[in-house]
């Protein structure tokens, strides 16, 4: 487990600092650490792909658990950094590439479900998610640390101010589970928000029969879009025509 003075070390070695805005903040308490990697629940017959794998604080311990694990990195730098560390890792498959870009259907093997891993930045959080909604019949589970915020949106129940499109999508696709938070000083550097760890265990068949997804979802974001209205003048107002 990589502590804070370990990652200045690297920062020196390499000459590279944590970007902001691409949300890196490292995880450097080996307790959370352990308890993630309890809570993913990895045996040794799945296929893992995580999400930013960052220094591979998670990464190699995942693959001593599980079969394979394909670790989707954007950043550059931290890609090669990790690149060095992988060396004797033969189940662990790097690739530097945009999760949004990446072809994940090309990397599932035949036949076979994987689990996903990530810690995700706000700015991201959303398309990501919608990406593996989008993807789920080739995902068995997904586990993802996330702001705060953005997790409690996921959970959100009916009558608050969480609640929204994006709770109603979350659950036509999938079973949502609160797990635990993290402390903001679990990472370095130290980012402005406290975490929240979600389980997302994909659905095989949706929990209602619909005949156009499509236009099922337009109507729900129309009709969340502005809260005061009614149904219909909410929907009106956004030029929604199913009506």
């Amino acid at each position: 487990m990589l502590t804070k003075s370990d990652i200045k070390i690297l920062e020196k070695k390499y000459i590279f600092f944590p970007q902001k805005k691409l949300g890196q903040n490292f995880l450097i308490d080996a307790n959370v650490k352990n308890k993630l990697l309890e809570s993913f629940d990895v045996e040794s017959g799945d296929v893992v792909i995580e999400i930013g794998p960052g220094l591979g604080q998670l990464t190699f311990e995942l693959s001593r658990a599980a079969k394979k694990v394909i670790a989707v990195e954007f950043d550059k730098k931290i890609f090669s950094i990790l690149s060095d560390f992988a060396k004797d890792f033969t189940n662990v498959v790097l690739v530097h590439e945009d999760f949004l870009k990446f072809d994940l259907k090309g990397f599932i093997p035949k036949n076979k479900k994987v689990k996903v891993v990530s810690n995700l930045p706000y700015y991201i959080s959303s398309p990501v998610i919608l990406k593996l909604f989008a993807h789920n019949k080739y995902i068995d589970s997904a586990f993802l640390t996330l702001q705060k915020e953005v997790a409690d949106r996921l959970v959100a129940v009916p009558g608050t101010k969480e609640y929204g499109s994006l709770t109603l999508f979350s659950e036509f696709h999938s079973r949502i589970k609160r797990l635990f938070q993290i402390s903001r000083n679990s990472f370095y550097p130290v980012p402005n928000v406290d975490s929240t760890v979600i389980s997302i265990k994909m659905r095989q068949d949706p929990p209602v029969a619909v005949d156009d997804k499509k236009d099922l979802f337009e109507l729900i974001r129309a009709a969340f879009s502005v809260r005061r209205k009614t149904l219909l003048n909410a929907v009106s107002s956004q030029g929604y025509k199913g009506l």
